[in-house]
């Protein structure tokens, strides 16, 4: 048993010295005289406990990418997948038209932003609430090719974010990040919009209403009038609103999504938390809620896992 330190017939393992070990009911330290005299040597009779196997390394799923933070948007812009040849679509993200707020039937219609056209984001993208730990949403997605986002390929993709701890880090030293009250929270977003100005650990910029149009600022305008610029995002283009009442300045369509930002998703509730939280993220097959949103999903979809949601908490058939 020097090796094994196992005995099967309820005795134990003693040792004699660092070479040999024997499986007896009891042992005695010293000389034994029931050995050969040329084995006659002292045995120190300690006790060689079974070894506890290593355990297994917990597996990582692969599926899972990790490290990429993501921000927030709302520009009211004819989404990037809207046009038709994007991805592997099986029809173009509906868009809808400015003035009627309908669902436009002609993907070829140009966007409400620099091109005088009348298409723009319907105001139905805005993310909702599924259970206190789940929400869903549209984001526009990095072409950086970082994490296996590459722009264009991923129009109609969704894809599940898992909120993490991790913190931004730089000259101001740490900053931002999920709320405690987010981490562990789980997303489930489509992509109807390509960043062109996402990249690197930046993996997702989410569709949320009152979060900055960045440099599209005459979209929002177009499609509501009456309204100025800066009461889409507090007059903070990269950003948004920072408290809860600016969101009382966003018509009345997009008020809901604006007030999700600081009531599930915990906005700067507390010690500079949240801001454009760190996610884990893998692909998922589309919900239908998104679906009957944006009108479609990609031709592979069937392929990947799909989310179920069960009693507040989401699982995966395969």
């Amino acid at each position: 048993c020097q090796d094994s330190r196992c005995c099967t017939d309820g005795s134990m393992c003693f040792e004699k010295h660092a070479y040999y070990a024997q499986c007896r009911p009891s042992c005695t330290p010293g000389i034994h005289s029931e050995e050969e005299p040329e084995q006659q040597t002292p045995w120190s009779c300690q006790v060689l406990s079974p070894v506890a196997p290593t355990p297994a390394p917990v597996p990582v799923d692969p599926s899972w990418m990790t490290g990429t933070y993501t921000t927030g948007y709302w520009d009211c812009c004819k989404p990037s997948c809207s046009w038709p040849g994007k991805g592997k679509l099986r029809k173009p993200v509906l868009s809808c038209d400015a003035s009627t707020g309908n669902v436009l039937s002609d993907a070829n219609v140009a966007s409400v932003c620099g091109n005088g056209g009348t298409a723009t984001s319907c105001s139905s993208n805005q993310p909702f609430v599924v259970t206190s730990n789940l929400s869903m949403g549209f984001a526009a997605a990095a072409v950086s090719g970082s994490h296996g986002l590459t722009g264009e390929e991923n129009c109609g993709q969704c894809f599940e974010l898992r909120f993490t701890g991790q913190t931004h880090t730089g000259n101001w030293g740490n900053f931002g990040g999920a709320h405690p009250d987010v981490v562990g929270k789980r997303m489930i977003v489509q992509v109807t919009n390509i960043g062109h100005d996402v990249n690197g650990e930046h993996s997702f910029d989410i569709q949320i209403p009152g979060s900055g149009q960045g440099t599209f600022t005459s979209g929002c305008t177009a499609q509501f009038p009456g309204y100025s610029s800066g009461d889409f995002d507090c007059d903070v283009n990269y950003g948004g609103c920072d408290i809860a009442t600016g969101c009382d300045r966003l018509p009345a369509q997009l008020q809901p999504g604006c007030r999700w930002k600081f009531d599930w998703f915990r906005w700067l509730a507390k010690d500079g938390k949240t801001v454009n939280p760190y996610v884990d993220f893998r692909r998922v097959q589309c919900p239908q809620q998104l679906i009957d949103i944006s009108g479609t999903a990609p031709e592979d979809d069937a392929a990947y896992p799909v989310p179920v949601v069960d009693s507040g908490r989401v699982h995966y058939q395969n």
